[in-house]
């Protein structure tokens, strides 16, 4: 499809993140995009006096290998960007001398000639397209990957951040408004990023007599050619509409035979190429603004262990609630949207993903609910298939018989891990007595180590090898009172687990309770 649609474009811009050989002075890649651009766009223009020849360099002293620089540099031509993308090991030059891959292939993303079809990306923050240039008539994006990581690998630390890594991290956010650091995927790849090259930008409206859409065209210096539109109009998981419409005008009303929900936007070419897309969205009938004025400052007083301090607090008072437009008094969708949620709520819990207990005043139903709690929890521990910890600062020795105690598959290692601020000297020898009783059977796998000075522990988490999850409240307490136990998504849990095992592991952190019970014998 670039083949196709290179004449389009009159110029091509080339943005190169490099390493220089402090010793061998070779260049190596790190990341690079490519923009082809029309006769209209925005040109590239050299920031202020750091750059110089198109290039600025790391300013980060005493870097021990190799000085990072951010280089800017037009092609000579479209073809040769397009060659240089296609085949960028054997086409990549600065000031004549060879650049340098530490990968020695590429994996192409789409693999064939289409593009990806992104759209506009002026407010985008995650994704291939918050990394490239800001065009608001979307892009045409194609990758070359280094799905090895070779690049990444050479460059930057895993786990902690060097000198070079600074450097690299100052660069890109503060010529190109991200930290590569944050998106290493990126790093090593290469891209050629094309803005649509038939329009710079299509605004659409909502219009409810006639109903239907709105649209105006806004063209580049090119003269404008015929488009067509696909309106996709989604109502919750259904289809409402799905229709193409020829487009001849710059200005016109689509009329619609219902107003749309969620309304998404394609655009194609004479030739039924996809060049452009509006992401689903809604268009907004009504604004509700809460306004409120501040009311008057209060002077209170608090004394404490260091004297009287002085707070300043402000209050404010709530205005008449004022909405602009006309809100819809019933939206089907919602309705059965509702529903679901409601359903989803209860296979949550059903999965032990979330679990919310109300707490209850009657006696008899208080222990409904810790009986089912207690189950719950037996339930979440049992799916280990390696290890479990339990954390709770208060965990006790019944805390042990009630839940420990129910693991059913003897090869699972069983790490305790409690709070000398929480657990008395008498409580650890209990807790002792009861584990060797235990770890004194045929396959008895408990540890419980006991936190040392201030703990460190606040809430309460049950492992079970790479999945946790967070308790409300104390294992003893659970179901007693409204809590909830909720699974933590697996990003956030890695960092939870890193830390529970460095607290376990660690002897600065925490002691095995028999060594804690036994002090007090010794004296």
């Amino acid at each position: 499809m670039i083949e196709k649609l290179k004449q389009r474009y009159s110029k091509a811009v080339r943005t190169i993140l490099l390493a220089q050989d402090k010793l061998t002075k070779k260049w190596y890649h790190l990341f690079s995009v490519i923009e082809l651009q029309t006769e209209d766009e925005y040109p590239y223009s050299i920031p202020n006096e750091k750059w110089e020849k198109g290039c600025v360099r790391t300013k980060q002293s005493k870097l021990e290998e190799y000085t990072f620089y951010l280089s800017i540099d037009e092609i000579a031509s479209v073809d040769d960007a397009i060659k240089a993308f296609n085949n960028p090991l054997d086409n990549y030059e600065i000031d004549g001398e060879k650049i340098l891959f530490v990968n020695s292939f590429f994996v192409k993303e789409p693999s064939g000639n289409y593009p990806l079809v992104f759209a506009s990306n002026f407010f985008a923050d995650k994704g291939i397209s918050s990394i490239l240039p800001k065009r608001k008539s979307g892009l045409l994006v194609w990758c070359q990957i280094d799905n090895e990581r070779k690049t990444d690998f050479k460059f930057l630390a895993e786990k902690t951040v060097t000198k070079e890594m600074y450097a690299i991290q100052k660069l890109t956010l503060e010529w190109l408004g991200f930290d590569i650091l944050q998106r290493r995927e990126h790093i090593g790849n290469v891209y050629l990023s094309a803005p649509n090259p038939y329009f710079r930008e299509i605004k659409v409206s909502l219009s409810s007599d006639p109903l239907g859409v709105f649209y105006k065209i806004l063209t580049r210096k090119s003269n404008f050619e015929p488009l067509i539109f696909r309106i996709i109009d989604q109502h919750g998981d259904a289809i409402a509409l799905d229709k193409s419409f020829e487009i001849t005008n710059l200005t016109d009303l689509i009329e619609l035979p219902h107003e749309p929900h969620l309304f998404e936007l394609r655009i194609y070419n004479k030739d039924h190429d996809l060049i452009a897309i509006h992401e689903p969205s809604t268009f907004m009938r009504s604004i509700q603004l809460d306004m409120s004025m501040k009311q008057a400052d209060f002077h209170v007083k608090v004394n404490s262990e260091k004297g009287t301090k002085e707070f300043i607090i402000e209050k404010y008072v709530k205005e008449k609630t004022n909405v602009i437009g006309k809100p819809r008094d019933f939206i089907p969708e919602i309705f059965f949207k509702n529903a679901d949620t409601e359903r989803q709520h209860r296979e949550l819990a059903d999965r032990k993903e979330f679990i919310f207990y109300p707490g209850a005043k009657e006696e008899t139903e208080r222990l409904k609910l810790k009986e089912s709690a207690k189950a719950n929890i037996r339930e979440i521990i049992n799916n280990a298939s390696d290890t479990c910890y339990l954390c709770d600062p208060y965990f006790s020795s019944m805390d042990i018989v009630e839940f420990a105690f129910h693991i059913k598959d003897s090869g699972i290692k069983i790490n305790i891990l409690n709070s000398k601020e929480s657990v008395t000297k008498e409580e650890a020898k209990k807790i002792t007595t009861v584990i060797n009783e235990y770890n004194s059977k045929p396959f008895g796998n408990i540890e419980v180590r006991i936190l040392r000075g201030n703990s460190i522990l606040h809430d309460r988490f049950i492992v079970t090898d790479k999945n946790i999850w967070f308790i409300g409240s104390s294992f003893s307490e659970i179901g007693n009172r409204a809590t909830c136990i909720a699974k933590i998504p697996e990003s956030s849990g890695k960092l939870i687990i890193k830390e529970i095992e460095k607290w376990y592991s660690s002897d600065l952190f925490s002691q095995n309770i028999s060594d804690f019970a036994n002090e007090e014998e010794n004296g």
